[in-house]
This record gives C-alpha cells, sequence and structure tokens, in this order.
C-alpha cells in the first residue's frame, strides 16, 4: 500500500528564498505537508542527519556545494540512496539532464516551472 501524499517528507534545497517559498506552495497545493526547507547543501546535510526524508528538490546552482555535487555526496551514502531526488535549475541543456541522471537523479524540472511541472515530476518519482 502506498503512503498518503501527507506522510511524505520533502525537503526543498535552494539558494533563493523566494524559489524555496514556492517550490513549498506548489507542493502544499498539491497535498503535501511535511516541507523542510534549506538555503544550502551545508544545511541540507544537517538536516538529513536528524530526519529522513522520502524526496528532495535540488537546486542545481549554489554558492558553495553546488546541488549536483550534493547529488553524487548524497548517492555515495549506501543509507540515503533511498531519497527521490529531482534536480531543478534554469539550464535546459540535454547535457545538464543526462549529468544529472548519470549522477543518481530521478528527475528533473527546469526553472521557472508551473504547479504542473512540478506535480508531475513528483508524482512519477513517489509513484503517488
Amino acid at each position: 500500500m502506498s503512503k498518503a501524499r501527507s506522510d511524505y517528507r520533502i525537503l526543498v534545497v535552494d539558494d533563493q528564498k523566494s524559489m524555496r517559498g514556492l517550490a513549498t506552495y506548489f507542493l502544499k497545493q498539491i497535498e503535501f505537508q511535511d516541507i523542510d526547507e534549506a538555503e544550502n547543501a551545508r544545511e541540507a546535510l544537517m538536516k538529513m542527519q536528524v530526519k529522513r526524508y522520502d524526496l528532495l528538490l535540488l537546486d542545481w546552482n549554489m554558492d558553495g556545494m553546488s546541488g549536483i555535487d550534493l547529488l553524487r555526496a548524497i548517492r555515495s551514502v549506501p543509507e540515503l540512496n533511498q531519497i527521490k531526488i529531482i534536480m531543478a535549475t534554469s539550464e535546459r541543456s540535454v547535457d545538464k539532464m543526462d549529468e544529472a541522471t548519470s549522477n543518481g537523479a530521478d528527475h528533473y524540472v527546469v526553472k521557472p516551472y508551473e504547479l504542473r511541472d512540478l506535480e508531475v515530476r513528483v508524482k512519477k518519482v513517489l509513484a503517488c
């Protein structure tokens, strides 16, 4: 039996407060409730030490550790491999999409995205 959307734990990682807010708003519109935010990779790693997440919505371009580097770090830890990851970036190149998926991303969304764009990808990776 699959979980209800309200039972999934999601972490939105983006260095832009407005993008974190928009993503959180969209996720709540599609009935997810347990949503945390992190403004950089370091904060995301700290949050993942104390809470198990089902999904990360991960910005590619962040100061310090980039989203792709955080993706690689997460995928190198067997205990974290169950986390689904959707990479988000404004770059539309096929090379970027291929790089994300070859490093373990479950899906990819191009910013700025609409509610429906995010909903389709989240439903696909969480199978809900």
